[in-house]
Order: C-alpha cells, then structure tokens, then sequence
C-alpha cells in the first residue's frame, strides 16, 4: 500500500448570495491538487499537480486569490474537475491512503465529488498528521498551521505556502520528522477522541440569527442513527452567531449527540443557518454541562450584583445606615 501526502486548494464564492447549495452546500470549490506518493515506509515515489478549472465559483474571491496567488485568468487555463479527478485517481492506483494536514480536505473533495455525480467516499479512510503532530510535539492547538509545525520541526520555509504541490512536500517533510510507525498504530486512538460529523445542512432566509432558536426549521433535529426527532438541551452561544447544545434521542440507546449551529449573512437582514450534528463522547457531555455550569454562576453573580446595588440605592435613598 502507498500513502498519498494530499493537498488542495479551493476557491469560495466572492458574494454568499452565491453560494451554491444543492447538491451540496458548497463552501469550496476545489482549483488545484497537489500530492506526493510514497511507499509504506515513507519513501518518496512520485509527486503530481493538477491545476482545475472551476465550474461554479469562477472569478477568485479576492482573499483566496491573495494567500494562493492564483488569479482568475490562470483558473481558465485548468482542466474540468472530472478530468482532473480521473487523472488523481489513475494516478493514486488502487492500494492508497490519504495523508492531510487537517480535517478539511477530504470533506471538500468529498463535497466536489459529490456535486459532478461522482463517488464522495474515495479516499475517505484517511490520516489526519495534524493528530499525531500534537501527540508527538505535544502541540496545545488541535489546528496547527502547517507553517508553524514546519517551524517547529526545523523545516526550511524556502517555497510558497498555499500552493497545494509545495504544501503536500511540506506535509511530507513533517512526517519525516516524527516518528509514524508510532504514530500510525496509535491513530484510531487519537482518531477516536475527534467527534465524528454524522449531519449537515442548512436552512435558508433566516432574518435575525439573535432569534434562531425560535425558528424550528433550525431547531428541530432527527436522529441520525433512527429518524426520531431529538430532545434538545439548553443552546450555548459562543458567539452572537453560532451556538452549541446536546441532543438526546430516547429510542437509541446511547443517542447522545452534539449539535452546532453556525449563522452566516447572506445579505441585510438574511441569514443561512448551518446546522451540524456529530457523535457525542462522555468528554463531550462534560465540556458541555460545565459550560452551563459556569454559565448559570455568571447569571447568579450578575442578580447577586444587582441586587446589592439596588439595596444600597434604597438604603441610601432612605437614609439608612
């Protein structure tokens, strides 16, 4: 079996109005792959990069356009995604497994296989080294830039970062740094401790994302596993736009689930809310009922405060000592 040092780079639409959101909600639109193939024991083998001309989001947003350099007019020279998949494919051969630097690169191209009719669980079995990174560098970041590992590790930043070729020989680089025949036989346990992503969609023209969870278009959540509607605990907002809580089905045993919503504004005054649904661990459940915890001795401070101050307003309003 060979392993495939996969990089991508995707372009998103330049106004969210655009965004395309069937088949799938579409937030990149892959324009360029890059990987390198190695052998089971790492040694290098072959490297390819294939750039892609975009179907959907063709014009570069401008923010993609300045950490990649790639322009709008470069993107017309590139092959179709299903020519450039086909090419990957062939190229990858039968007995693969993905390396990335990250979770989100196999759910974009998941995402882009599945809007050409194509099958979205190639290469789904895949390593994420940011993983074993932080156990063997002991990293505090779950989502350490791939620049600042190389940084750690003493890696020459000699080429352009975010081109997907150059990003994919960085990876590698990383792995030649740690030790991953530990790393690959501890990964299900690494692997294992990340929630698993079991639901996704979103729900269009919501007008005020401070008043969501009154939309039950937002609010109501299915069972992944049986269908049943989930009994949903109290919503935590980590932001004016995005907020967390726990979901629990009755008919599954063991259906706990963690559920995330996440506001986005489309134009004034209207909103698409995604909303994710993921495997629940006990870890999970913990973090979540000391949030609330923390949360209600907030609220408790904040009535304490209150109501001292409204009793030395009334003592001093009185007279009294």
């Amino acid at each position: 079996m060979n392993y495939i040092i996969l990089d991508m780079e995707w372009n998103q639409a330049v106004n969210p109005s655009k965004l395309v959101r069937s088949p799938v909600l579409l937030h990149g639109e892959v324009i360029q792959i890059g990987a390198v193939k190695t052998d089971e024991s790492f040694n290098y083998i072959d490297r390819i990069k294939i750039n892609i001309r975009p179907k959907f989001y063709k014009q570069m947003n401008p923010h993609v356009e300045k950490i990649t350099g790639i322009t709008s007019l470069q993107l017309t020279a590139g092959e179709t995604f299903p020519q450039a998949f086909r090419r990957f494919a062939e190229w990858c051969g039968n007995e693969f497994r993905f390396i990335t630097w990250g979770f989100d690169d196999v759910g974009v191209l998941a995402d882009n296989l599945t809007l050409h009719g194509l099958d979205p669980s190639f290469g789904s079995d895949y390593i994420n080294l940011q993983l074993i990174y932080n156990r063997q560098v002991k990293s505090e970041h779950l989502q350490c830039a791939l620049s600042t590992a190389a940084e750690t590790l003493d890696i020459p930043l000699d080429v352009q970062v975010h081109d997907a070729l150059n990003d994919a020989l960085l990876t590698y680089e990383v792995c030649k740094k740690l030790n991953m025949t530990l790393g690959l036989a501890e990964y299900s346990e690494y692997a294992a401790a990340v929630p698993t992503l079991l639901f996704k969609d979103a729900v269009n023209n919501v007008d005020d994302p401070k008043k969501m969870l009154y939309d039950r278009r937002v609010t109501c959540f299915k069972c992944p596993k049986c269908g049943g509607t989930l009994s949903l605990r109290q919503w935590v907002f980590s932001s004016g736009k995005a907020c967390k809580t726990i979901g629990v089905c009755e008919k599954c045993e063991e259906g706990i689930f963690s559920l995330k919503l996440k506001a986005s504004m489309i134009s004034e005054g209207n909103f698409t809310v995604l909303r994710t649904v993921f495997a629940a661990t006990k870890q999970d459940v913990s973090a979540f009922e000391e949030k609330l915890k923390k949360r209600e001795e907030r609220k408790r401070k904040i009535a304490e405060n209150a109501g001292k101050k409204r009793t030395e307003e009334h003592n001093e309003k009185n007279g009294d000592v």
